[in-house]
């Protein structure tokens, strides 16, 4: 009879342990803004929770990057063509892009002995809506605007420095990949045409050799993260 007492004591006490494990500390959310590089100059606006599951958490982020070199300068502008976007915007034509990406990440939290300090690696899914446009107004021909959605994937590290104990100042360095996606384009704004070139598609070489379509993305931004 006491051995029975014993065990279920004992298995009481580890399924207490086990659930206060995996209970989420809402203590460990936290929402960060953040800036620097990531394929042009970028902002974005992060909501992490960590220690869900033990180390394991996990992070919503959406950012904005203002992409200045959306175009070959080296290509022909048109199909078939020997004018390229160097020698259009030589003559006055402008060009910009814009990239807008949502990402969802698993994170890790590292070991830290250090106070004050904290640490986490993550991983994770990506969607990536780029836009790259030539603005030839000055010439009276109106704007041409290349548009992709891509998926993808990315990993980095992230760490934290507290100023206050609910204020972090944020550092993270990370890697994104995108596949290759199809294009579509619009010329002459809302009331534009448009056209879509997909992938083995006659057409689909030209425009991704005009178009800086975003692969391989590096991250370094620096920010603030407030703790709930």
């Amino acid at each position: 009879m006491k051995n029975y007492v014993v065990l279920t004591i004992a298995a009481a006490a580890l399924a207490t342990a086990g659930a206060q494990t995996y209970t989420p500390n809402l203590n460990n959310v936290e929402l960060g803004l953040s800036g620097g590089y990531q394929g042009g100059l970028s902002g974005g606006v992060t909501l992490r929770a960590g220690n869900v599951a033990g180390p394991l958490g996990f992070r919503i982020g959406v950012d904005y990057t203002n992409v200045s070199d959306a175009l070959n300068d080296n290509a022909a502008f048109l199909p078939g063509g020997n004018v390229t976007v160097a020698q259009r915007k030589a003559a006055g034509d402008k060009e910009s892009g814009s990239s807008t990406t949502v990402a969802l990440d698993a994170t890790y939290d590292l070991p830290s002995s250090v106070a004050g300090v904290n640490a986490y690696v993550y991983g994770g899914a990506r969607y990536n809506n780029f836009s790259a446009t030539l603005d030839q107004t000055s010439s009276g021909s109106g704007k041409v605007t290349y548009s992709t959605s891509q998926f993808g994937l990315g990993a980095g590290v992230a760490a934290g420095y507290a100023l206050t104990g609910n204020l972090s100042l944020t550092g993270d360095l990370g890697l994104d990949y995108y596949f290759p996606s199809s294009f579509s384009t619009n010329t002459g704004g809302a009331n534009g045409t448009g056209d879509t070139f997909n992938r083995g598609e006659g057409g689909y070489d030209d425009v991704n050799n005009l178009v800086n379509q975003p692969t391989t993305s590096f991250k370094a931004k620096l920010g603030l993260a407030y703790r709930f």
